[in-house]
Formats: structure tokens, sequence, C-alpha cells
């Protein structure tokens, strides 16, 4: 993979994978960590002092993918004060910024001056305090100027040591590639952010998924998994459905996500994968409810400030967080009489088709949703069918949120507002 692609959120094709063993050690699981105060935690709750079989399909085949982000690539912490920090344009094929950082400490450690690749959003966070973010992303993306963004640097150097202002001190998470051995900038957060990343995440969700499956006559399936260097979404499924006649069949599900960059969070959330009656051909879809469905909760999220403790034991709310499928029908928009099926498409298509739609790029979304590529939409069986394909398009992940979330909105509640 070449190196960028880690910073990418990926989905990974669980079919493509093959069969596999279907089981591994739990050191396996634990070997992922990185965090030393959260792994023995989970030795401690789940009574790994020695090591156990994980029996789980996809598990032994799953491990060397998360174990090649675990291992390429270290967090540390650079502590500076903020008049010891510039920033640079570079010519290259990403036209990265750089980070020059001067007279600070890198995992307690003194350092003269570090160089450090941008990533994420780590730039507008950095100049966020000074209100210049919008300023500074226009002369990233657009002008690309190094003189108005020296200008920038030096007037702040002069406020600095002109005492208008006292410089701040920041904390800056980086992280080291070892194959390249290149730092980046993650993010600017707080002391009390805690590294909580996607390796712990999958380890602490397949633990607790291992334990439900020898506990309950209805196991979990791993549904869908995607992740990056930062991030990564689980999706759960209950090996039960509901079917809906002549459309397919529901499962009640949660996903699980974890998002550590810049100032993003964690969590738990109800969802419903809707299994088309043409499986192969159709796809699938994963819709999010955002409404209560009798007394349950349709997200927990957490920040990266909270203890150990918490961020493990969130993960035994798993069966907590399953949607309600017994009032699936009663409850959401598109199964209701009210529903027009080319309405529904009509809503879908507003957003897709806008001149400021993030999807208007992606030409396989128009040719699924604009009335002049598809038609008049007469039944529900064809919208599902059109949500199913787009759910398939290779895409941005984070577009493919908004995708989820618009779609879900538009059938769970018939309207097009994306939260």
């Amino acid at each position: 993979m070449e190196k960028r692609e880690f910073f990418v959120q990926r989905p990974i094709r669980l079919a493509e994978l093959g069969e596999g063993k279907g089981y591994i050690s739990s050191q396996k699981l634990l070997d992922l960590m990185r965090d030393e105060e959260v792994k023995q935690y989970v030795v401690n709750k789940y009574n790994l002092e020695e090591p156990v079989d994980i029996v789980l399909p996809y598990i032994d085949l799953l491990i060397p993918i998360v174990q090649s982000y675990s291992d390429r690539f270290i967090s540390q912490r650079f502590m500076v004060m903020e008049d010891d920090v510039t920033t640079i344009f570079v010519d290259n094929e990403y036209n990265d910024v750089e980070f020059i950082l001067k007279n600070g400490t890198l995992d307690g450690l003194e350092v003269d001056e570090l160089s450090a690749i941008a990533l994420y959003d780590s730039v507008r966070l950095f100049y966020d305090d000074r209100k210049l973010s919008q300023y500074i992303t226009f002369l990233k993306k657009e002008l690309r100027d190094k003189d108005l963004l020296k200008a920038v640097n030096q007037s702040w150097e002069k406020h600095f040591k002109d005492d208008k202002m006292p410089p701040s001190n920041k904390m800056l998470r980086l992280i080291y590639d070892n194959v390249d051995e290149v730092h980046y900038v993650k993010a600017i957060n707080s002391e009390r952010f805690r590294e909580f990343g996607v390796a712990e995440t999958f380890a602490i969700a397949f633990l607790e998924l291992a334990k439900l499956s020898k506990e309950n006559d209805n196991p979990f399936v791993v549904s869908s998994i995607a992740l990056s260097e930062s991030k990564i979404e689980i999706i759960l499924r209950s090996s039960i459905p509901k079917q809906i006649p002549e459309l397919g069949f529901v499962y009640p599900s949660i996903t699980i996500r974890n998002d550590d960059q810049g100032n993003a969070s964690f969590g738990l959330y109800s969802s419903l994968e809707f299994k088309l009656g043409k499986i192969d051909s159709d796809g699938n879809l994963h819709l999010f409810p955002n409404k209560k469905v009798g007394n349950i909760e349709t997200n927990k999220a957490y920040q990266h400030t909270v203890t150990v403790k918490t961020f493990v034991d969130s993960y035994a709310q798993i069966k907590e967080f399953l949607a309600d499928v017994e009032n699936f029908e009663d409850n959401y928009y598109f199964l209701s009489r009210a529903a027009e099926p080319d309405q529904l498409r009509q809503k879908i298509g507003e957003k897709i088709l806008s001149a400021r739609s993030p999807f208007k790029g992606i030409k396989e979304l128009k040719d699924l949703f604009s009335r002049e590529c598809v038609g008049h939409v007469d039944n529900l069986a064809k919208l599902l069918e059109l949500c199913g394909k787009a759910e398939m398009i290779d895409m941005n992940f984070d577009l493919k949120f908004q995708l989820r979330y618009l779609i879900s909105n538009v059938l769970l509640y018939g309207n097009n507002q994306v939260d």
C-alpha cells in the first residue's frame, strides 16, 4: 500500500479475504495495543492472564491488516511554545504544508528542531486560536503563495516579541512513520487527550463480540469494517432478521466508530442493515436512526479525554444499542402509506445534484438519482435498489458517511436534512 493510503479510510472487502481459520489467540489482539494501561485493564476485565482462543469469522485474516497500521506508525507528543512553531508550503505532489518545530520536547526529550508534515485538520487547528484558519485554508488550497504565508507567521512573531500577547504552550500530536522515517503532525490537542487508537478499538470490540457470541444464541456477525491510520468503523449485525415482504430483510445492527483526528470522538450507534431481495445484484443499506424507538438510545459518543475504564467499558454496551426491528414497519417513513417512492428519490436527488453538493463530482450518484437518468420510480423495491447501488459506489469514506445519513433521513423520516 502506498504510504498516503494509510491516511484514507477504506472498506475492507470481507468477501475477498477468503475463509481463513476463524480463530486466533487472545495474545494477538493484546499485541495490537500500544497503550499499556488499556492493555492491562483489558487483561483483567476479560481474564486474559493466560491466552485463550478467540473464535470469530475473519478474525485471523483481519489481524494482519490492523497490525500493518499499528506497527507502521508510532504516536508521539511534541510540547512547544507557539512562537517556536512556523509553517511553510511544500512543493510536492501532495501540496503539503510542513510544520517547523523548535525548542520543544518530544515525549519528554529536548529537541532543537524538528520538521513534520501536516496531516488531516492540523493546520486549521493550529491557526484556529488566531482566528486565521479560514485565511490559511484559502492560502493552502488556492493561492499557495509562500510569501503570504511567511508574512502571516512573521507578523505573529513580531506580535509575540512586542508582548502584545504571550505565546501559549501547544501539544502537537505527531505520528512517526517507521518505514519512511517521516514525522507527521496529526492534531493539536490538550494534554488530557488519550491515545485510544483504532487498534485498541478493534481489539476490544472483537473481545466483546467473542464474549457475546458465547453467551447468546443470536451471535453477531461482522457485516462491515473500514479503517485508516486514525479512523475505524465496525458494523455488527444480528444473525436474526425480520422479513419485509417483497422488499428484503432488516437486521438490527450496531456501528462502532473511533476517530482520533483532531477533537473527534469514539462511540456506539444504533443502525439497521437492510438486505434487499436480490442480495447479489442490489447490495445492502446501512440505515442510521437518529430518533428513539421505544427506550432505545440511538448513539453514545465519548471524547478522547475519558478514563481507560470508561473507554474499555463502553464496548460492553453493544447489546444495548440494537435497534428495535419489531416496530420497524410502524415507525419508518418509507414503509408508510404517505411515502411516494419517486418523491423520496427526488429528495435524495436534490441534495446530490445541487450546485453546492459535496457529491457533485460523483457521476455514478447522479446517474442513480436524477430523473433524466432513472425516470419515474414507481415502487419501493426500485427505490431501495437505487439506494443499495449507491452504497456500493467506491468513494471517500467521509462522503459515504454523509450519503448514508442523507439516505437514512429520507427513508426513515421523509426529510433530506443531514444532521
